[in-house]
């Protein structure tokens, strides 16, 4: 795991986790196939979010782009 990326994840987990736990608190039924279902979807909305973070980032040039990630200056 790369340093500069290192707080981006750490954000995509929380977004994940508050995202997936605002949805069963909206939704109102816990049931298991529930829980699962949203788990699955809090997951790829999660990914989907950070994908999309990441592209952004680097479009912005807080970050490396995937060709700098090398090391080699």
């Amino acid at each position: 795991m790369s340093r500069p990326l290192l707080p981006l994840k750490a954000g995509a987990i929380v977004f994940t986790l508050l995202w997936t736990a605002w949805m069963m608190w909206w939704g109102g039924s816990f049931s298991s196939a529930n829980v699962i279902i949203l788990a699955l979807c809090g997951a790829a909305v999660g990914y989907l979010w950070y994908r999309a973070m990441r592209w952004q980032f680097e479009r912005m040039g807080l970050l490396p782009g995937k060709d700098d990630a090398s090391g080699a200056s």
